[in-house]
């Protein structure tokens, strides 16, 4: 009697991969009581010791994972308040040197108008210079001609002068 081992999932020792055999074997042919008779008492018990080692093994590789998912949980933590901090560190910054862009500004506002004050008092004074140089040339002039006048009718005052003594 040939047993067909094609269908036979091999999860189990050899004697449970022959009884799993012989069981579709008899499933196939119809005749189960042919086989009921047979003592399988002598049969070697499957060692599925691999399989405890397995999930052992398997078990203790999840426990790792979920122990660097916890610590990689934690980095993220630190690193988000890590992140939070120099946020807060950076606006903090922006926000005085903000305060100092105004304060330049407006410093250099104020220097601006004192530099136009300062060139409008400069033309004011220039302008009075201009104005004050025909005034001197016209009281020179003038100076001039009433020392020429007096020159001249000098000896005619001194003459009307005498008379009047």
């Amino acid at each position: 009697m040939a047993i067909d081992l094609r269908q036979v999932e091999p999860l189990g020792s050899k004697s449970v991969l022959l009884e799993q055999a012989m069981r579709r074997s008899r499933a196939n042919n119809g005749s189960d009581d042919r086989y009921e008779d047979m003592d399988m008492s002598d049969m070697i018990t499957p060692d599925f010791e691999w399989l405890k080692e397995d999930k052992t093994a398997i078990e203790a590789l999840v426990k790792q994972m979920d122990a660097s998912i916890g610590q990689l949980a934690g980095q993220m933590r630190d690193m988000d308040e890590q992140a939070k901090k120099s946020r807060f560190t950076i606006e903090k910054e922006q926000q005085l040197l903000f305060k100092q862009i105004k304060t330049l500004n407006s410093l250099l506002k104020r220097q601006v108008e004192v530099f136009v004050s300062v060139e409008r008092q400069m033309a004011a004074v220039e302008m009075k210079q201009n104005n004050l140089l025909p005034q001197i040339g016209i009281g020179l002039i003038a100076g001039l001609m009433s020392a020429i006048t007096i020159l001249a009718t000098a000896p005619w005052l001194t003459v009307f002068v005498e008379s009047i003594r």
